[in-house]
């Protein structure tokens, strides 16, 4: 963490826990994570009553950013505002980048001393998901491999699309076999890539096959991925084609995380 950071958390620290409304502040991030740059925001997740939340909530204002507390040139507080009741909801059914953004949270200040044990809970894998999360991911691979790219003369967007959708649907297989919370889409090549060379590999493969679109570079991409992966794939086709109905045809009926922010 830089120096200019220490001194902006002070600042944003005195500024909300000044404010009577304010029940914690907790600081969250790239920097409370420690993969800052220096040119980094600060992330604050305030925590106020239901009645202050609810009158944010009407006039759209759950969210901003505060630029004045920092003492670095374009550096910025990236604030969200929230409930107990939301931290609570997070730890008991967050999706995994809900989840994310608590890893190494830093309570710098709270009126209610539950908080600090609720915000331990949230940044947890969540074991019991990852069986049906595997059936899920490897469905909308094998669909968007096998059938979309494989079996259909594809173009234009589709094959955008059902490029994307191999190399998301194996990183995310890939995250869930050793237990890592998917980030953010954003992230996730950087987070499939540090866990070692092997996936380091496999995510190179992947910006190939991402750049060409070519199924001869996919091939290879998913050659390298059934080479890592010790997940025991289903036999029946069945069992894939009905997950891949529920996921994305059906899924209106019993609402869950999309996939790509389950």
């Amino acid at each position: 963490m830089y120096q200019h950071h220490i001194r902006s958390i002070e600042n944003m620290k005195d500024y909300f826990a000044a404010k009577e409304e304010v029940i914690a502040l907790i600081f969250g991030g790239s920097v409370a994570k420690g993969c800052e740059r220096e040119d980094s925001d600060l992330d604050a997740m305030v925590v106020i009553s239901d009645d202050k939340y609810a009158k944010r909530k009407a006039r759209n204002a759950t969210a901003e950013t505060i630029d004045d507390l920092c003492t670095y040139d374009s550096g910025y507080i990236d604030v969200k505002y929230m409930t107990k009741q939301f931290l609570k909801d997070a730890a008991e059914k967050g999706s995994e980048p809900a989840r994310n953004a608590f890893v190494k949270a830093q309570v710098l200040f709270t009126k209610d001393s539950e908080i600090p044990d609720i915000v331990a809970k949230i940044p947890v894998f969540q074991e019991n998901e990852k069986e049906e999360k595997m059936l899920s991911f490897y469905s909308d691979f094998w669909l968007n491999y096998y059938y979309f790219l494989k079996s259909c003369p594809v173009d234009g967007y589709m094959q955008l699309h059902s490029t994307n959708e191999v190399i998301y649907s194996i990183y995310r297989m890939v995250l869930q076999q050793k237990n890592i919370l998917f980030p953010s889409n954003r992230r996730l090549e950087e987070f499939v890539k540090a866990i070692s060379m092997d996936t380091e590999h496999l995510v190179n493969l992947g910006r190939t096959f991402a750049a060409s679109q070519n199924l001869k570079d996919g091939d290879e991409f998913v050659d390298c991925f059934f080479k890592l992966i010790d997940y025991k794939f289903p036999e029946d086709i069945g069992i894939v084609l009905s997950q891949y109905t529920t996921d994305f045809e059906q899924w209106w009926r019993s609402p869950r995380p999309n996939i790509n922010e389950w």
